[in-house]
């Protein structure tokens, strides 16, 4: 008798969940238990005091595997040696190697890349080093999970240098994707990498950035986020002109969702900035941001924050100061196109030019494919550096500089394997009064080039 009973309840379940709504039912999901799949965890609304963006386009495959790629390019620059004051055109041949790792775990993933090769100059001919190594490691537990990111590079000319002349094989996570705009919440500036912010000469530099990221939710609806990192930029620079730097973070913010698409957060943060030259010292930094945000999966991610921040300077003697920093960030995806628009006011390392900056930037990228076999990238960046300490024998002489670039870029897939690519990139450095720095003086740093390339990245290799 139990038994026909127990068989008759579960033949009457299974007809109720498969029997359609009439529309009078309440036909929306059940809550998420209290774990994994809680909305505050969740891959498309983080909370917004973590340092992960919300994430708008589809996800990948969740296969392991390893993937090589070969690129190689032919540009025209105007100022190849990077100058200020200077004009002299030559070609520029780049050959980069890319090795990437996705690996899956039951609770873990790991995402591994890394970036070769080398920079050959035509007049007179020199052959520059292109190293970049990154990595990212997410670990996850019933309520909670951390992530351990890094980036090391070894380039030329800083910044202008990987990912900039039609992009670079592979996912992309050695060439920086913990910079402007590649992250998502965390007080202004202290996900932004290495911060250089324009550069001048080619100068071998080596810069790396370490962030560990927490997240403990409490309920539900609200979590506690923890981050910690690190970032240096080291310049070999035979004159010893450049500021080297370390900068030291940490913060703690906690996050609540207001509802399904609105989160109100805030975030607490103290940064060290060090100057290995004496007359540099050490900036404190203590910042307080309120942050909002607002997103739809798939759709739009919008987050914005603003506070005080309190930076004392040692530099013959304590100087203090209060200021605001702040942060903008919009994402906002079409059916077929993307927009990302980021705009950060904070203190910055100085990108080698200055001990210590405050920085304003603004960044905005958009992205369209034509067909199924062409994409077209383009973005625009902006950033004004005002110097915050004086040096006598380091860094510029200026008070201010600002940097701008603007770029463009044309992919045609063919097949599966092959792409081929051109691509125009502008970049200026403009300092306020005339400068001298590694050999060339003057007020411009501008440069032009124009690049055409092809890209062979064949079919991943499961490891599963």
């Amino acid at each position: 008798m139990r038994l026909t009973l127990l068989m008759m309840a579960l033949c009457l379940a299974a007809l109720a969940q498969n029997t359609p709504p009439t529309g009078n039912e309440n036909t929306a999901p059940p809550v998420p238990g209290f774990g994994q799949t809680a909305p505050v965890l969740s891959p498309d609304n983080p909370p917004v005091t973590g340092l992960d963006a919300p994430r708008l386009e589809l996800p990948t495959a969740s296969r392991s595997f390893i993937s090589p790629a070969i690129q190689v390019s032919e540009s025209v620059d105007t100022n190849a040696g990077n100058e200020l004051g200077h004009t002299r055109v030559q070609s520029v041949s780049r050959v980069l190697g890319a090795f990437d790792l996705q690996k899956f775990y039951p609770k873990s993933d790991l995402f591994i890349e890394y970036l070769g090769g080398g920079a050959f100059y035509a007049h007179p001919f020199q052959v520059k080093q292109l190293e970049s190594l990154g990595f990212d490691y997410v670990t996850r537990w019933r309520t909670g999970q951390a992530t351990l990111r890094d980036a090391f590079s070894y380039v030329p000319d800083g910044s202008f240098q990987l990912g900039t002349y039609g992009g670079v094989p592979g996912f992309g996570i050695a060439a920086g994707s913990v910079g402007i705009g590649g992250l998502g919440g965390g007080v202004p500036g202290t996900n932004v990498g290495n911060n250089q912010l324009g550069s001048v000469g080619n100068i071998p530099r080596l810069a790396n950035t370490a962030i560990l990221n927490v997240i403990q939710a409490l309920s539900p609806r609200s979590a506690l986020t923890f981050a910690g990192g690190f970032s240096n930029a080291h310049f070999y620079d035979p004159t010893h002109f450049l500021v080297n730097s370390d900068e030291y973070t940490a913060e703690g913010g906690y996050s609540h969702l207001l509802s399904r698409h609105d989160q109100l957060g805030v975030v607490y943060a103290f940064q060290l900035l060090q100057f290995p030259q004496q007359s540099g010292g050490q900036i404190y930094i203590q910042t307080v941001n309120l942050r909002y945000s607002h997103n739809i999966t798939g759709r739009l991610s919008f987050i914005a924050g603003a506070g005080p921040q309190y930076t004392q300077l040692e530099v013959g003697g304590n100087s203090n100061k209060w200021s605001a920093s702040g942060r903008l960030q919009l994402h906002y995806k079409w059916p077929r196109s993307s927009l990302a628009l980021t705009y950060v006011k904070f203190t910055s390392q100085g990108s080698g030019f200055f001990a210590g900056a405050e920085t304003q930037a603004i960044r905005l990228g958009y992205r369209h494919p034509f067909g199924r076999t062409w994409d077209f990238y383009s973005d625009l960046g902006y950033s004004h550096n005002k110097k915050l300490q004086n040096l006598v024998l380091f860094g510029a002489s200026a008070s201010n500089y600002d940097e701008g670039s603007a770029g463009i870029v044309v992919r045609k897939h063919y097949g599966r394997t092959y792409d081929f690519f051109g691509a125009y990139r502008f970049s200026e450095v403009a300092f306020d009064v005339p400068v001298c720095i590694t050999g060339s003086c003057g007020r411009l740093d501008r440069r032009n080039v124009f690049s055409v390339g092809v890209e062979w990245h064949p079919t991943p290799i499961r490891i599963d």
